[in-house]
């Protein structure tokens, strides 16, 4: 797959607090917002070279905590079938999120760990 972890995400229940702990405590900046009609944006937040991915949960559907670590690839379709001809099943198929240029698909690592194949288009 050769990927990079490129951000870690989080379903919360209030990202308005969780941006304002994360930028206030910890010293992180915003990096970017994407609109979500009827309930909060998501939020990317950087440190470094690394991002926080913020979620809101009643989008999402799924317990406040850890969501999963994403990995960017240049191509996630390319991806998916070597991760798919190494055994594994995706959980998401490769799909386009309608949002910046972003690209995603889904798999179970061990432990049951949720992992994300990230592409972008960097020019959106």
């Amino acid at each position: 797959m050769n990927g990079t972890i490129h951000k870690i995400a989080v379903v919360t229940d209030d990202v308005a607090r969780a941006v304002e702990f994360y930028t206030t405590v910890i010293g992180m900046q915003v990096s970017e917002r994407f609109a979500n009609d009827g309930d909060e944006d998501f939020v990317f937040l950087k440190s470094g070279e690394m991002i926080l991915e913020l979620m809101p949960q009643k989008t999402m559907g799924a317990a406040v905590g850890f969501h999963h670590i994403s990995f960017r690839v240049d191509s996630v379709d390319a991806a998916a079938r070597q991760v798919q001809d190494r055994g594994v099943a995706l959980t998401v198929a490769p799909v386009d999120v309608g949002a910046g240029g972003i690209r995603v698909a889904f798999f179970h690592g061990p432990d049951d760990v949720q992992l994300q194949m990230f592409q972008r288009d960097d020019a959106a």
